[in-house]
């Protein structure tokens, strides 16, 4: 009787710790392999933001780990941003972009704001030469400068909407956040190489926390909980948490609603779906991919090759990318779409360069798959994506 009692304890005590593990565990997503793909294809622009001070291209700055720390664009940032919006315009001048989304990082921003620029340039000489990034919206005068807009022909059409949204933040690196990488990945900060590589590169892995009472958690509570509420910013992330606790929400409630309210208006019988302009962070873009992928249905299954090639991806400032995609009969879930490759040839990160963005748009489905591949070639060659394999 005493045997079968303490059995008993020992296996409440079990399922008690059971439970409290998972509770602090994101648990994967089911399957939606078999969820049929709905609705239109729409096409997204994913550009990262240009060189920041604290990413070391700029001669005397070192590259750093950055966050949700707010550091500007060095100098070879603006000239980046700017080369980005006459990339942009080069390539969507006949397309319509729905709306541009950016964070609230001045870094994001900076760059959001010259790629606006590049496509619309009645907005007044004194605003870009005084740098006023610090407009959410367009500057008093700019409902009255788009009415004169529209009644002349442009040669590039504006992004109509341009949202600024906390969700595409970059992912929040901790108590790692101010220091040098190179000297993190050394162990001078008393974490293992190893570790210092997983916080960058995992999926899954979670830097140190910032304290309650750290001046950096201080600062970022008073710049930002204005913004979006005290509790939702982070003190640490993995790019799990990324894609769980804010781009799936922001794509579920914010983006996928826009491009499909647009579609909706075009009353177009084809497939061709909304276009968005988002200019992020390299972690919130490699988030974003992995939600549209079903990154973490990949990891359910034998191969994990998809999300050996998102942890490896690397995304370069100010080079813009093209990703297409589609609801799913299961809400809040979505199936990329590759345009350009079929079959066994099929991209499970369907992530191209800008320039094939015209292909991607015109009725390349019915283009035979060596003419697909050619063009696929030609344009790789043209941009370079980096995606370590």
């Amino acid at each position: 009787m005493k045997m079968h009692g303490v059995f008993v304890l020992v296996l409440l005590a079990s399922l008690l710790l059971a439970t409290a593990f998972n509770a602090n565990k994101i648990t994967p997503a089911p399957s939606v392999a078999e969820e049929q793909p709905i609705g239109p294809i729409h096409t997204l622009i994913l550009t990262r933001h240009g060189d920041s001070l604290w990413n070391g291209k700029y001669p005397g700055c070192r590259e750093t780990f950055t966050g949700w720390s707010d550091v500007p664009l060095s100098p070879i940032g603006e000239q980046e941003a700017i080369r980005t919006g006459e990339l942009l315009t080069k390539y969507t001048g006949q397309v319509n972009i729905d709306a541009m989304f950016t964070s609230t990082l001045i870094r994001a921003k900076m760059t959001a704001h010259h790629c606006y620029w590049a496509y619309n340039d009645r907005i007044q000489e004194k605003y870009r030469s005084q740098k006023h990034y610090q407009y959410y919206n367009f500057p008093n005068d700019g409902q009255q400068n788009q009415k004169s807009v529209a009644s002349k022909q442009q040669q590039f059409q504006a992004p109509a909407q341009f949202i600024i949204d906390y969700r595409l933040n970059e992912r929040h690196y901790g108590s790692l956040q101010g220091i040098v990488k190179a000297e993190a990945e050394l162990g001078l900060h008393g974490h293992s190489p190893e570790d210092v590589y997983q916080w960058r590169r995992s999926w899954h892995a979670v830097p140190p926390q910032l304290n309650d009472d750290d001046p950096r958690r201080l600062e970022e509570i008073r710049k930002y909980g204005a913004i979006c509420g005290e509790e939702k910013i982070p003190k640490s992330e993995s790019l799990q948490m990324v894609a769980h606790h804010r781009i799936r929400p922001f794509l579920e409630e914010r983006l996928t609603p826009i491009l499909d309210e647009s579609y909706n208006k075009s009353k177009s019988n084809k497939e061709e779906g909304g276009t968005a302009l988002v200019v992020a962070h390299a972690n919130s873009l490699r988030a974003l991919i992995g939600v549209i992928c079903n990154i973490e249905q990949q990891c359910c299954k034998d191969s994990d090759e998809s999300l050996r090639r998102l942890e490896a991806m690397k995304i370069p400032t100010a080079s813009p990318l093209i990703l297409q995609y589609r609801k799913t009969s299961k809400k809040g879930y979505y199936c990329p779409v590759d345009g350009l490759q079929q079959g066994e040839a099929k991209n499970e990160l369907p992530v191209y360069p800008l320039s094939t963005l015209p292909l991607l748009r015109s009725n390349h489905r019915s283009y035979p798959p060596n003419e697909s591949a050619q063009a696929l070639e030609s344009s790789l060659a043209e941009e370079t994506m980096v995606m370590s394999s």
